[in-house]
């Protein structure tokens, strides 16, 4: 399947495909629309299963022209736990993706963005995280060959940054205005120095739908897809895969999607439930993985959302380690924070019994050992 071209999400002004953008002239997010035609119905499940259970079993719906620029750690494939004594909120699974290379969910944004950037002829790639996007690039970077500077805000879980520079990336510790000043310092570096940008842009979204094609394989049904909201890249990433699943008839029913952000950094929730424009904050949240108070993604988040007639709610820090307590003494899933905020929404929305939710557990508990 072959991108069509890159069109902004507020305007709807396209670019040619060839061209290397991360926003729109108007400030807005870009989505890569691709010819859905020339896969539907040539493309099967019964094709599709004759491959590995990874992210790149669903090569078609990603936007890499040639395989010999992949750049892959064997990222998918992650578990897919029915809940056997918490899930009193009825029919809930958890999908693990603490099982990846690098402990996190980002692995599957990073392996399609870094090897678009290689298909690009990039050199050396600049990115800001909060952590695990930054050692998600570090180690694809490196096994690239090519170098990789994070920018990361002070504070964040040294776990991370140590992760970060075993792959030896260089990693640039920002001291005031968070994961948005840093990423304002990655722009710099891209505009000044031509470095190759990586960050919560329209690639990583494309890589991250990988997360909706394996629900989508491995279920017969699911009513809810319950995630935690960041820069909201996950999210709507996620809300695309499943749309374009049922575009090219992969699947006839669109599950709801259910956003859920740390009371501290209640950005997409509060726009969506307000019906005003996202407007940014501080965050204070011991979920630091979530801690954006300017989401790129917002916008996005906020569509699918409505589109797929799903919900939001906020929980509190205290909740979150409770969700993370009972996830790892009772279900064996160890998770950071920022993996546990799935399931405390579960609880706090009190969804029908009767539905298949499926909560995202975004990345692994030996990621962050302090919020225990």
């Amino acid at each position: 399947m072959h991108v069509d071209s890159l069109a902004c999400f507020e305007c709807g002004k396209t670019y040619p495909k060839t061209e290397l953008r991360y926003r729109c002239d108007c400030g807005g997010s870009l989505e890569i629309i691709y010819r859905y035609d020339e896969i539907k119905g040539k493309i099967s499940w019964s094709r599709l299963r004759k491959r590995k259970f990874n992210h790149w079993r669903y090569r078609e719906f990603f936007p890499i022209i040639k395989d010999k620029h992949i750049i892959s750690l064997g990222e998918g494939g992650s578990p897919l736990v029915h809940s056997r004594k918490i899930g009193t909120c009825g029919n809930v699974h958890f999908k693990c993706e603490g099982i990846s290379q690098t402990g996190s969910f980002k692995d599957r944004g990073t392996t399609v963005e870094l090897s678009k950037a290689l298909e690009l002829g990039a050199t050396e790639v600049v990115a800001a995280s909060t952590g695990n996007m930054g050692a998600s690039i570090s180690a694809y970077a490196a096994a690239a060959g090519l170098k990789a500077t994070i920018y990361v805000p002070t504070g964040s879980p040294h776990e991370k940054i140590e992760q970060m520079h075993s792959y030896g990336a260089h990693v640039v510790p920002v001291k005031h205005g968070g994961y948005v000043q840093a990423a304002k310092y990655a722009y710099r570096d891209f505009k000044k120095k031509q470095i190759y940008l990586l960050g919560d842009y329209a690639y990583r979204g494309e890589g991250e739908k990988s997360v909706a094609f394996e629900l989508a394989d491995e279920m017969k049904k699911i009513d809810h897809v319950i995630c935690p909201i960041g820069n909201g890249t996950l999210i709507s990433g996620m809300w695309k895969g499943f749309r374009e699943l049922k575009m090219t008839g992969m699947i006839k029913k669109l599950p709801k999607m259910i956003g859920v952000q740390a009371a501290g950094c209640n950005t997409v929730v509060r726009a969506f439930n307000t019906g005003l424009e996202i407007k940014a904050v501080t965050p204070k949240t011991i979920a630091g993985a979530i801690a954006v108070g300017d989401p790129s993604d917002g916008d996005k988040a906020i569509a699918a959302l409505k589109e797929s007639d799903g919900t939001a709610t906020v929980v509190s820090d205290k909740e979150i380690l409770t969700a993370r307590r009972e996830m790892a003494r009772h279900e064996g899933i160890d998770c950071e924070p920022c993996g546990a905020v799935a399931w405390a929404g579960i609880k706090k929305l009190k969804l029908p019994a009767d539905a298949v939710k499926v909560a995202i557990v975004t990345g692994h508990g030996l990621k962050d050992l302090e919020n225990l």
